[in-house]
C-alpha cells in the first residue's frame, strides 16, 4: 500500500499520474486504507463531481477535466482493463473495428466487441451504447493490436472484418447498411491475410456469401478468388444471400447462391 494514499481520490490521482483510467473496487480495497462503506462514499461524492463515471458493477473509469465536456474518457481507453477484468476474449469489431481502419463514413452510433459466447449485458454509457455480439468460437487469426494513450486494445483487422459484418450482416441492419464499409475494407485487403482469417471458424455459408458479393457487388477478382480457393475441397450446399430474406431469387451456379434481395452501394 501507497503511504501517501489516505484517500480514493489520492489513488486515483496516482494511477492516473501513470496513464491508467480505470480501476475496480478489488483496486481500490488493496490499495485504499479505508472499509468498504468508506470507499464506497467517496465513489459517490467522487461521482456527483463528475471525476469518475460507473461502468457496470466493480469497474469505473476516470474522468480527466479534459473530457468531462463529453462525459468520458473513449471506450477504447478502457476496453482492454474491462474484458480483462470480466475474463472475455474480445475484440472490438464490425463497424466499430471499420471505423478504425478508416472504412466507415460516419462514426458508428453503438461500439461494437466481439466477445465468446455468452456475452455480457450491453452497456449505455454517456447515451452511446456498448454493444457485445457473440461468438462460440471466437477467432483467434486476423487480430491486431491498436495503441491508445492508455496501452493496447484487440481489433480485428480489416480481412476479420469483412468476414464479420457478412456473418452478422442482419444484426448489422442488413447488406445495404454494410455494402458501402465492404468495399472500402475491400480495396486494403491483403489476399495473405484473408487465407489467415479463413483459418477462423467460419460456415461455409458465410465463405459462400463473401465470394458472390466480392466478385458479383465489389468486382474483386482477386478477393473472390481467394474465397474460390477455400470453397474448392468443399461440399457445399445451395444458400440464400440473405439467410433470413425471402426464399426466392436468382441462381448463382458459381457460388450456389439464391440471390434473394438488390444490394446497392452508395460508392
Amino acid at each position: 500500500m501507497q503511504k501517501e494514499i489516505k484517500h480514493t481520490a489520492d489513488y486515483l490521482k496516482l494511477i492516473r499520474s501513470k496513464g491508467i483510467y480505470s480501476f475496480t473496487s478489488e483496486d481500490l480495497l488493496l490499495n485504499v486504507p479505508k472499509s468498504l462503506i468508506n470507499i464506497r462514499k467517496d465513489l459517490d461524492r467522487l461521482r456527483a463531481k463528475d471525476e469518475i463515471s460507473t461502468i457496470r458493477k466493480g469497474f469505473y473509469t476516470i474522468i480527466p477535466i479534459e473530457y468531462q465536456n463529453v462525459g468520458g474518457i473513449p471506450i477504447e481507453f478502457f476496453i482492454d482493463h474491462l474484458m480483462i477484468y470480466i475474463s472475455k476474449p474480445y475484440y472490438v469489431g464490425l463497424f466499430s473495428a471499420a471505423m478504425f481502419h478508416g472504412a466507415a463514413h460516419q462514426q458508428p452510433q453503438a461500439f461494437f466487441v466481439v466477445a465468446n459466447a455468452p456475452k455480457p449485458r450491453n452497456i449505455l454509457y454517456n447515451d452511446f451504447l456498448l454493444s457485445f455480439t457473440e461468438r462460440r468460437i471466437i477467432p483467434t487469426i486476423g487480430i491486431e493490436k491498436m495503441k491508445t494513450d492508455t496501452g493496447y486494445f484487440n481489433v480485428s483487422g480489416k480481412e476479420l472484418t469483412f468476414l464479420d459484418l457478412i456473418y452478422f450482416e442482419n444484426q448489422m441492419g442488413g447488406y445495404n447498411r454494410i455494402i458501402t464499409v465492404l468495399q472500402e475494407l475491400s480495396e486494403g485487403i491483403k489476399i495473405s491475410k484473408m487465407k489467415e482469417a479463413l483459418k477462423n471458424d467460419f460456415p461455409i455459408s458465410t465463405i459462400q456469401r463473401a465470394g458472390f458479393i466480392s466478385e458479383n457487388i465489389l468486382e474483386n477478382s482477386k478477393l473472390a478468388g481467394v474465397f474460390k480457393s477455400k470453397l474448392q475441397n468443399s461440399q457445399y450446399k445451395t444458400v440464400l444471400l440473405k439467410p433470413a430474406g425471402q426464399k426466392e431469387g436468382e441462381f448463382n451456379a458459381d457460388w450456389k447462391v439464391i440471390v434473394n434481395i438488390q444490394i446497392s452501394s452508395d460508392l
